[in-house]
């Protein structure tokens, strides 16, 4: 674990299962909330590849990641400075934060691998305000499974 702060001018993707994604397409706060016994919300940063467009990024989260994708589900973006200024006044403590993961079980080291910290617990009413929130900074949505 690096824990560094992602810098506050990139991005990062969080995975949306198809339950989570809204009719319309939008994707809601629920998708934006810790489990019971999770300390993080699990990201990806985009600017880990740096040197790729960014189709080219999402393509390498899509190898990386140790996600089971979903035709229906979504690839939430999100700009790491302006989703922390619009928390700031019920989160001062939020944080994106460098978590890359190693090589283990058959799957490839993950670079971009990164968390949200500093979230309110599990199923609480700060929880529910925040990830409402956190889904309004949402800037775009990305098809999680592209055709080949």
């Amino acid at each position: 674990m690096s824990d560094d702060d992602l810098p506050d001018d990139h991005h990062v993707v969080r995975y949306t299962k198809p339950t989570l994604v809204e009719e319309d397409g939008s994707v809601g706060g629920p998708a934006f909330q810790l489990r019971p016994g999770e300390a993080s919300l699990s990201v990806h940063w985009l600017e880990c590849f740096d040197d790729q467009s960014r189709s080219g990024q999402l393509r390498q989260v899509r190898r990386l990641g140790r996600l089971r994708l979903s035709r229906k589900g979504r690839f939430a973006e999100l700009h790491a400075g302006r989703t922390k200024q619009h928390l700031r006044e019920e989160l001062e403590d939020l944080r994106f934060v460098h978590d890359p993961l190693e090589t283990q079980g058959g799957f490839e080291a993950d670079p971009s691998h990164s968390g949200m910290r500093g979230l309110p617990d599990a199923d609480t009413p700060e929880a529910e305000l925040v990830g409402d929130m956190i889904a309004e900074c949402v800037t775009e949505l990305h098809q999680a499974v592209t055709s080949p």
